[in-house]
């Protein structure tokens, strides 16, 4: 990874970052008090995956209108409006009398979420040197797993006091950061340049640091549709978006997260043992994605996103033999750690920086949110059939459905996803296309 020049980048990269924090905290946090609030309210394991997945559902609702949003009002705008409502969702959820109020807490949440976690990965790309952009953005999916882990800490802290109210409320904190953050940062130079305003756009660029070159004016799209915007990018770059939106949680990689502390007990482990086995994922999680940002501009996108899936479906393999086996509960969790670290290498940090780099500037914000909504429609399915699932099959016949569907996705992409690695946002044109077929063309 090269240098990042401007102080004043990287610092606009950081405080947008904290939306990172803010969603690895919200969506970790329920890990921790899902069997505290299940205790206390009696909840079915339908209602408990209901209460898990009610802040994906509200992400799915307001992610395809945040992207028209943003193209109208601004980047930052969003986000500030959208940390707003996280803190509320946070109070509610903390002051809730019942699976009800629990439930409306966090779908508020969730609606805050599908907004900053379009809007934060699209600014950052947007503001980001192309060598530096794989880094820059994986930033944020730094601040994702650093907020899990702050959230399965919180849990272990608190867990024994039966705290889960404080867990909640904690989610606060972050907020009010990310919210004064955006009023100390400039807008995104290239949202600027399309909307018109070529004078702020050149003032926000040289603060940046940013050269007039990789901030090109375009036509604003906030009027365009959705059939517009696929005529734009083109069908190819739009399914593979989608689909790469969605087999990033059809993997379980997800489950493995909101259910840490459960697949742990599953396993073998205390209550106590659970959590601690969570902070010990957490860590892992972290560590993979510090690594992922000198990985991401070195290896490539599609070479992360490949051998993540391969090595996500022999570990999902090897946990269900394990179960099958009657293995310990050591085994499970060292398990759960190398398949939380192959999809924090691989697919959950690629999806962003990959659905930034492959649609065209003018539809860029309607199509990374409609990937957006996806990925979090495919989330709330894979998290609300969880423990039904392991009801019916198992723990070990849920992992190897994963297995299963992880293997096939991997070779779909063998096939179907071509590099992106250092080419500006401009290049990429109305497909996402490889180097190899650049060349073709240009021998045409």
């Amino acid at each position: 990874m090269t240098a990042v020049r401007s102080g004043s980048l990287l610092l606009a990269v950081l405080l947008a970052s904290v939306g990172g924090l803010l969603f690895g905290y919200g969506t970790g946090v329920i890990a921790g008090a899902l069997p505290l609030t299940a205790a206390e309210y009696g909840l079915s394991a339908w209602v408990q995956g209901i209460a898990v997945s009610a802040a994906l559902l509200g992400a799915a609702l307001t992610a395809p209108m945040s992207g028209r949003l943003a193209d109208r009002f601004g980047r930052l705008p969003v986000i500030a409006t959208a940390t707003a409502l996280y803190a509320a969702g946070s109070g509610v959820s903390a002051l809730a009398t019942g699976a009800g109020s629990l439930v409306a807490g966090r779908l508020l949440v969730g609606l805050a979420l599908g907004a900053t976690s379009f809007a934060v990965p699209l600014y950052i790309a947007e503001i980001s040197p192309p060598a530096n952009r794989g880094a820059l953005v994986t930033l944020n999916q730094l601040m994702i797993a650093i907020g899990l882990l702050v959230s399965y800490l919180t849990a272990y802290l608190l867990g024994p006091a039966g705290a889960w109210r404080w867990m909640f409320a904690l989610g606060c904190v972050p907020a009010v950061v990310l919210l004064a953050g955006t009023f100390l940062v400039p807008e995104s130079p290239d949202w600027l340049y399309g909307t018109g305003r070529a004078e702020r756009a050149a003032r926000a660029a040289r603060r940046l640091g940013l050269p007039p070159h990789e901030t090109v004016p375009r036509v604003s799209p906030a009027r365009r549709g959705l059939r517009a915007a696929r005529a734009e990018s083109g069908l190819r770059a739009l399914v593979l978006g989608l689909a790469i939106a969605a087999l990033v949680h059809f993997t379980g990689l997800n489950t493995a997260i909101y259910y840490a502390p459960t697949i742990l007990g599953a396993g073998g482990l205390t209550p106590s043992g659970g959590y601690l086995g969570a902070v010990l994922v957490g860590t892992c999680n972290v560590v993979a994605t510090a690594v992922t940002i000198v990985l991401l501009d070195r290896s490539g996108r599609r070479t992360l996103m490949i051998g993540g899936l391969g090595l996500m479906a022999v570990t999902a393999a090897a946990i269900a033999a394990v179960q099958s086996l009657g293995g310990g509960p050591a085994a499970t969790a060292v398990l759960l750690c190398v398949f939380i670290t192959a999809g924090s290498i691989g697919p959950a940090p690629v999806f962003w920086v990959y659905t930034a780099e492959i649609y065209p500037r003018s539809v860029r914000g309607t199509l990374m949110s409609l990937a957006t909504a996806v990925h979090w429609a495919a989330d709330f399915l894979v998290a609300t059939t969880f423990l039904p699932l392991v009801q019916r099959l198992s723990l070990g016949g849920a992992f190897v459905v994963y297995a299963a569907v992880t293997a096939v996705s991997a070779a779909a992409l063998w096939k179907a996803m071509p590099e992106t690695r250092g080419r500006t946002l401009a290049e990429m044109g109305d497909h996402p296309r490889g180097k190899a077929e650049d060349r073709e063309d240009r021998v045409a």
